[in-house]
C-alpha cells in the first residue's frame, strides 16, 4: 500500500481565513485522489435463471455434473451424464446437491430403530440403513464431501417436515398405509411387526378385552391409535393419547394407564430400556391379524430418488447387510442401562427381506410376484402394495 502524504504549507499569524480555504481544499482533493486508485473491483455473478454475462460464474446452479470417479462406477457414471443433460432431475437430489447437505429425519426413543445412544447420537435398525444410502446417493451426486445433518422428529410432524422439504428421509419405524401414502412416499418396506400390548406384570390383563373400564395409552398419529380406536367402544376402555413412545411408556410406568397399546418391537424396546424390565410383559394377540409393514418415509412425487433409495435397499437385502445390521441393533445392550434385547426374526421379517432381495432396480419393481398379504389399512382406507412392491 502506498505511503499518502498530505501537502503541507506553513501557516504564518498573518495568513488570511481564503488561504487556509485554500489549503484545505487541496488536501481533501488528494486524499480523494489516493483511495481511488487502491480501490478493488469485486466480481459480478449472475443471478439464477439469468443468462450468465461471459466469464463470469452462475449462482445455485443445480445441474448434476458428470462424476469425477465415475470410472469405478460405469453405470453410475451413465446415469449422472444423463440426468446432467435433461431438465427433469430428481427435486430431492437437486434440493441435496444445492445446499451441500442430506437432511435425515431420527426418533429419540424409538428402540430398536431409531433412538440416541449415550452420546445422544441417532442409532438404531433405520438409521443404519439410511448411513447406508447415503454413500450410494454421495456416488451418484458426485459429491465427495455430502453432509449428514439429523434433524429430531415426533410422530405427528413426519408427513409436514417431508411435504416442507425440512427432511430428506425419515430413518425411523414408519408403518406403511395409504393414508400416509397421499402425503409421502415410501421405500421399500425392510420390517414387520404386529401391534400388541404391555402391562405391567401382576395386573391379570391379558388382552385388549380385559380393558373395561381401565386406561390405554397410546402415541397419536400411529397406527396403533387407529387400530385402537376400532376397538375402544367395544371393550369400553379410556383411551390415553401420549405425544411420543416416552411419554406413552411414563403412563404405564407411572400407573396413570394400565396397558400400552404399540407394535411389539418398539414395546420390547421400551420395555428393555427401563430401569426394570422385568416388571413389564407384553401381552395378548396381535390386535390385527396381519403385520404392520414399515418402510423409510421419502417426499412424494419424486420416483427418480426413491428409485435411487429402493436400488441401494435392494442390494442390502441381497448381500445380507441388512441381517447383519438387524443382529447389531437387536441383539445387542442398549443404553441407557444396558439391559439386552435378544429379538429374534419371525417369518413375517423373513418375507420382507426375501421380497425386498427380489427388487429389480432397472424396471423399479419386484422381480417376481410377491405372495405376503397386502398389510391391513387401519382407517378403512385402500390398502398399500405389499412389500417388495
Amino acid at each position: 500500500m502506498p505511503t499518502m502524504s498530505l501537502p503541507l504549507c506553513p501557516l504564518s499569524s498573518s495568513s488570511s481565513a481564503a488561504g487556509v480555504a485554500g489549503l484545505l481544499r487541496k488536501s481533501l482533493r488528494f486524499l480523494l485522489t489516493s483511495i481511488a486508485g487502491l480501490a478493488i473491483v469485486a466480481p459480478v455473478m449472475a443471478r439464477a435463471g439469468e443468462p450468465p454475462m461471459p466469464g463470469l460464474p452462475r449462482v445455485n446452479t443445480v445441474g448434476l455434473p458428470l462424476p469425477q470417479y465415475a470410472e469405478d462406477s460405469p453405470a453410475l457414471g451413465d446415469r449422472v451424464a444423463t440426468l446432467s443433460a435433461t431438465s427433469d432431475v430428481a427435486p430431492t437430489m437437486a434440493r441435496i446437491r444445492e445446499r451441500g447437505r442430506i437432511v435425515l429425519g431420527y426418533r429419540q426413543t424409538a428402540v430398536p430403530f431409531s433412538y440416541v445412544d449415550a452420546n445422544d447420537r441417532p442409532t438404531g435398525l433405520a438409521w443404519a440403513l439410511c448411513q447406508r444410502i447415503v454413500p450410494a446417493l454421495q456416488r451418484e451426486l458426485a459429491m465427495r464431501d455430502l453432509r449428514v445433518t439429523p434433524v429430531r422428529v415426533i410422530e405427528q410432524m413426519r408427513g409436514p417436515l417431508i411435504k416442507g422439504d425440512a427432511i430428506d428421509i425419515d430413518c425411523a419405524p414408519s408403518t406403511v398405509t395409504a393414508t400416509r401414502g397421499k402425503q409421502v412416499a415410501f421405500s421399500l418396506p425392510y420390517y414387520a411387526a404386529n401391534i400388541r400390548l404391555l402391562v405391567r406384570k401382576g395386573t391379570g390383563i391379558a388382552s385388549v378385552d380385559d380393558m373395561r373400564g381401565l386406561r390405554l395409552a397410546v402415541v397419536q398419529g400411529t397406527t396403533a391409535e387407529r387400530l385402537v380406536r376400532a376397538h375402544h367402544l367395544r371393550a369400553g376402555f379410556q383411551l390415553l393419547m401420549a405425544r411420543d413412545y416416552a411419554d406413552a411408556f411414563r403412563m404405564l410406568r407411572e400407573h396413570r394407564a394400565q396397558a400400552l397399546a404399540l407394535d411389539d418391537v418398539l414395546l420390547e424396546g421400551l420395555r428393555a430400556t427401563s430401569k426394570s424390565p422385568d416388571r413389564f410383559e407384553i401381552v395378548g394377540p396381535p390386535l390385527s391379524d396381519r403385520p404392520e409393514y414399515y418402510a423409510l418415509v421419502l417426499p412424494k412425487d419424486d420416483p427418480a430418488f426413491k428409485a435411487s433409495v429402493d436400488a441401494a435397499l435392494g442390494e442390502m437385502f441381497r448381500n445380507g447387510e441388512v441381517a447383519r445390521l438387524q443382529r447389531e441393533s437387536f441383539q445387542t445392550a442398549v443404553p441407557p442401562f444396558g439391559h439386552n434385547l435378544n429379538l429374534g426374526l419371525s417369518a413375517d421379517v423373513l418375507a420382507v427381506w426375501a421380497a425386498g432381495a427380489r427388487y429389480d432396480a432397472a424396471s423399479g419393481r419386484d422381480a417376481k410376484p410377491d405372495p405376503l398379504p397386502k398389510p391391513t389399512e387401519h382407517d378403512a382406507s385402500a390398502s398399500p402394495q405389499p412389500p417388495g412392491s
